[in-house]
């Protein structure tokens, strides 16, 4: 929790809890629960009952303080597009009631993130987004991997747009007769493109890195949110692979048209085999390291959803 969150919760809702005190009641706990499996039935209900109450009365706390985060979060995304809080339109009640159970269940900060990007957005008056129900059920259900993986997909996105805007493009007026002139200013903008290149790659490597995404342990990291309709695997490159040439119906052109089907099909089984397949990693890059090729991207719906949250 940084300094200025801590500072608003305790503003909104007093000063933070004694360390000592959270220790405390964790050991308390503690010795209930060791009661409960050695004490007789009928003790066990009473103990039962006080470990309930000081369970709850640390959930409550921690819902109170997660909610006025993320309300700070959407006070100051609400400031950074200069929406004034009068002019501030209240979604329906139901999913108003959804969004701050939501803040109010999230103590990670990128997951938070998320639920607060959405939260303004519904809140903005000229604003399009609407807390859909689809919108709420993928938050509900992130974990705070699955939000940095749609926040580095996001930021990939807009590395890559920023660099084709950026990149500069030449062409000789006659490609045939290229001066000595042209050749200068061709190789001046090919070094400056790759320059670009190079740095829009190092800044993705350190947002992979800053999130622990260049190496995933987690075998099913991809599973969530490829479920959710979030990401998908992107397809492979398309293979024209033409019609075979058959001159006569004769044992060689009826091979070659078994084989060029045979290719067909293995093909169309390659692409579902990917497109169902769980990845082992997040992105790789070429031999050179001047690409990266990612292993997933946003879906149409995951694209939409991370507009809607703010992240893209």
């Amino acid at each position: 929790m940084n300094h200025a969150a801590e500072s608003a919760a305790t503003k909104l809702m007093g000063p933070e809890p004694n360390v000592s005190v959270g220790k405390g009641i964790d050991a308390a706990l503690g010795d209930i629960i060791r009661s409960l499996l050695m004490k007789p039935a009928e003790e066990a209900g009473s103990l039962l009952a006080n470990g309930i109450g000081m369970l709850g009365d640390r959930v409550r706390r921690k819902r109170e303080i997660n909610a006025q985060l993320g309300m700070e979060e959407v006070r100051k995304k609400l400031d950074a597009d200069s929406v004034d809080m009068r002019d501030i339109t209240p979604p329906k009640e139901e999913e108003l009631h959804l969004l701050v159970h939501g803040l109010s269940l999230t103590d990670d900060k990128n997951v938070r993130d998320m639920w607060a990007g959405l939260f303004a957005k519904a809140l903005e008056p000229n604003s399009d987004v609407n807390a859909e129900r689809p919108f709420i059920s993928v938050l509900e259900s992130l974990s705070p991997m699955d939000a940095k993986v749609i926040d580095f997909l996001a930021f990939t996105m807009k590395a890559d747009r920023e660099l084709r805007q950026n990149s500069t493009r030449f062409v000789p007026k006659d490609s045939a007769k290229i001066t000595s002139e042209e050749k200068d200013k061709m190789r001046s903008i090919q070094q400056s493109n790759m320059e670009l290149q190079k740095n829009a790659i190092q800044a993705i490597e350190e947002k992979a890195e800053e999130y622990g995404l260049k190496t995933i342990s987690d075998l099913s990291w991809a599973e969530n949110l490829m479920r959710q309709g979030v990401i998908e695997r992107p397809q492979f490159q398309k293979q024209n692979l033409g019609s075979p040439a058959v001159r006569s119906l004769d044992e060689r052109g009826i091979s070659k048209v078994v084989e060029h089907l045979n290719m067909q099909l293995e093909h169309m089984e390659q692409t579902a085999n990917r497109s169902s397949s769980t990845p082992g990693r997040l992105f790789s890059k070429d031999m050179f390291g001047r690409q990266i090729h990612l292993e997933v991207q946003l879906s149409s719906f995951g694209r939409r959803f991370a507009k809607a949250c703010g992240v893209l």
